[in-house]
C-alpha cells in the first residue's frame, strides 16, 4: 500500500441539482437532454474511488449518468427533497440502489431529513418500548440500534419489524412517483455488521413486493471483490482506514457497473464513442 496515496484527500467535485438542498458527487452533468439518474447511498457516491459506478456506467453506455448517491443516505433522503425529486421525475431512467432500513424515521424514532444516520428523536411509543434507555445518549442511529438489540432482542424484534414495514411502505412511494424506467439495484456482500447484512434489514421478500413497481432488478454479489487488499485502490486518510476496508472496493464497483450497464444499454442513435466525448464536454 503506497502511504503517500493517503495523505491526500479524494476530491469529489461537490455538486448541486436544481433546487435540491442535497450535495452530490461531481462532476455535475447538465440536464438539459436525456440523462439517467441513481439514487443509492455510500456505494453509489462512490466513497474512497477514483472512479465510482456512476462514472464507469457513462463510459461504458455512452450515457450521461447523475450520481446522486448520497453518505450514509437511505430513501428518505430523495423523497423528502421536492428538489431531488424533480431532477428524478425528469430522468429517463432511474436506478435506486437498496438502502438499509436503519436509517429511515418511523413511529419509534425520526431521523435526520438528509443526512439520515443521524438520530434526530424518539417516539412515546420507543420510550414506552425501552423505558431503561437513556435516548439523550443517542447521535447515530446504528448505535442507537445496537444498544436496544443488546438490552432485549425480543423487544428489538419489534422495532426491525416496524423499519422493514416503513421501508417498504417509502420505496412504494418512491417507485409510485417515477415516471420512467426504473432498475432497482441490490448490491450484495459489501459488508457485515452486529446487527447484520447490508442492506441493512432488508430481506429478499420485501424486494420482491416492489416487483410490480419496476422495470428491472440488477442483483449483484460483490464479496469476492472485497478482500485485505483492497485498500491499494482507494484514497482516504489514514484515520478513515476501517470505513474504507467496509466500503466498496474499486473492482466491485467495476462490477457493479458491468452490471447495469448490461440493464440500462447503449441509447438509440449514437455510438458509445460519440457519446462519451459529448458527455464529457458537457459536464460542469
Amino acid at each position: 500500500m503506497s502511504y503517500d496515496r493517503h495523505e491526500t484527500d479524494l476530491d469529489y467535485y461537490l455538486c448541486g441539482y436544481g433546487a435540491s438542498r442535497i450535495t452530490f458527487r461531481g462532476p455535475a452533468i447538465s440536464l438539459d437532454r436525456a440523462y439517467t439518474a441513481v439514487i443509492g447511498g455510500s456505494e453509489t457516491f462512490g466513497r474512497y474511488v477514483e472512479d465510482p459506478f456512476c462514472d464507469r456506467i457513462a463510459d461504458m453506455t455512452g450515457r450521461f449518468v447523475a450520481n446522486m448517491g448520497v453518505i450514509n443516505g437511505s430513501v428518505d433522503a430523495f423523497t423528502q427533497d421536492e428538489g431531488t425529486m424533480a431532477v428524478l421525475l425528469a430522468a429517463d431512467t432511474v436506478v435506486i440502489q437498496v438502502t438499509g432500513a436503519a436509517n429511515i424515521s418511523n413511529r419509534f424514532y425520526s431521523v435526520h431529513p438528509r443526512r439520515n444516520d443521524r438520530f434526530l428523536r424518539h417516539s412515546i411509543l420507543m420510550e414506552t418500548l425501552f423505558q431503561n434507555v437513556d435516548f439523550s445518549d443517542f447521535s447515530f442511529t446504528r448505535h442507537m440500534l445496537s444498544v436496544l438489540q443488546d438490552s432485549s432482542p425480543e423487544k428489538f424484534a419489534i422495532i426491525q419489524q416496524e423499519l422493514r414495514e416503513a421501508w417498504v411502505a417509502r420505496m412504494r412511494l418512491l417507485l409510485t412517483r417515477l415516471p420512467g424506467r426504473k432498475i432497482l439495484l441490490w448490491i450484495e456482500g459489501v459488508a457485515q455488521s452486529p446487527l447484520g447484512e447490508e442492506p441493512l434489514f432488508v430481506t429478499v421478500d420485501m424486494m420482491q413486493k416492489l416487483e410490480p413497481l419496476i422495470d428491472k432488478l440488477v442483483h449483484c454479489d460483490v464479496s469476492s471483490t472485497q478482500s485485505a487488499d483492497q485498500l491499494d485502490d482507494m484514497i482516504f486518510p489514514e484515520i478513515d482506514a476501517a470505513s474504507a476496508r467496509l466500503s466498496l472496493s474499486s473492482k466491485g464497483h467495476e462490477r457493479v457497473a458491468h452490471a447495469l450497464a448490461r440493464a440500462i444499454g447503449r441509447p438509440d442513435g449514437l455510438s458509445s464513442p460519440v457519446r462519451q466525448a459529448e458527455r464529457r464536454a458537457r459536464a460542469w
